[in-house]
């Protein structure tokens, strides 16, 4: 696995709506392997050997969650919403970077000490209203002079690391391990084959850059390449998400509790049927919350077979993921028989 290229990946800034820096990354390692690669109007990366009606389309989102500056007060403190699915427990007292015009500044995410909190405080989950960013301003003159305004996007500085002999851990897994697996199949691309790095996948119910995108290029049928929850630590019971690193790509048959997209059973036999030609052994999901991309083109241009063939991933949508590398290695070998066979 080219870890150096992974570590670029996740460290990159690209909270929704503010993917350029990734799509920029996306766009040159696409041209370096031989691509056609362009960005449409909404930013997603679309890249392909040779192009013709009706192609295939393997997409992976390039945004990550993240915080929005809502207001600065006067003594120099931020508020902020989420951008994205983010669990309240992981925000308190993190390390931030706000993304400005001037450069990124970075803070720290305040909160009451427990000296000083309540007794019933001490027992519940602080709720992020009840947060703030502290970027050493004393003033909210000096907050604007060092070039924050409302709107600015706010990220987390996690370093990527290699944990173990196999595994790793940094920010946004969910989802540059899906763009790294497209970049790792672009250079035995199939023709009429599309790599799509998708935008805003994280802030609306289904992904808004992969629903544009294919509805211009209708695809004959769509792969979202991305992140499955991983189950196996000790706050999880099997049932609850019976996913496991190491074990293999999952394919994912029903996503939302079935409000999202329920895998069209042909395609979903096709991809059984060439994980086991390909000697890949693969893990099955049904999704009871969340989505990928297919959910957000399965049901366009009079409908698109869609699915989601996913990297079992620990502690998504918090400020660090763990992943194994195994299970990348597994997806890529999966992928490159799926676009072979189709």
């Amino acid at each position: 696995m080219d870890y150096e290229l992974m570590k670029k990946l996740s460290e990159a800034d690209g909270v929704s709506s503010e993917e350029g820096e990734v799509a920029k990354l996306m766009l040159e390692e696409f041209k370096k392997r031989g691509l056609t690669a362009e960005i449409d109007n909404f930013g997603n990366v679309i890249a392909y050997k040779t192009l013709s009606k009706n192609p295939l389309i393997l997409g992976a989102h390039m945004d990550e969650i993240g915080l929005m500056v809502k207001h600065v007060d006067e003594k120099g403190f931020l508020r902020f919403i989420k951008i994205g699915g983010i669990d309240d427990r992981t925000l308190v007292n993190q390390q931030v970077l706000v993304k400005t015009s001037k450069g990124l500044i970075p803070g720290v995410i305040g909160s009451k000490p427990p000296h000083i909190m309540r007794d019933e405080e001490r027992k519940t989950t602080i709720d992020y209203k009840s947060l703030f960013i502290d970027i050493g301003a004393v003033s909210g003159d000096e907050v604007r002079k060092m070039g924050v305004e409302i709107g600015n996007t706010v990220t987390f500085p996690t370093q990527f690391k290699k944990m173990g002999s196999k595994m790793m851990s940094g920010k946004a897994l969910d989802n540059r391990l899906g763009c790294y697996v497209l970049l790792q199949l672009a250079e035995q691309l199939s023709d009429n084959v599309i790599l799509m790095g998708t935008t805003q996948e994280e802030v609306s119910t289904f992904g808004k850059g992969a629903m544009t995108a294919s509805y211009r290029l209708e695809p004959r049928g769509f792969i979202a390449v991305d992140t499955s929850v991983a189950g196996d630590h000790p706050e999880l019971k099997p049932d609850d998400a019976p996913v496991y690193l190491g074990k293999g790509p999952t394919i994912v048959l029903v996503e939302a509790g079935a409000r999202g997209n329920v895998a069209e059973k042909k395609f979903a036999q096709k991809i059984l049927e060439v994980a086991k030609k390909a000697k890949v052994n693969v893990q099955l999901e049904v999704i009871d919350g969340g989505a990928t991309d297919a959910a957000s083109v399965h049901n366009i241009r009079g409908g698109i077979p869609s699915i989601g063939i996913c990297i079992p991933t620990r502690y998504i949508h918090s400020t660090v993921a763990v992943a194994h590398e195994d299970d990348v290695e597994n997806d890529i070998k999966l992928l490159k028989m799926v676009v072979k066979e189709m």
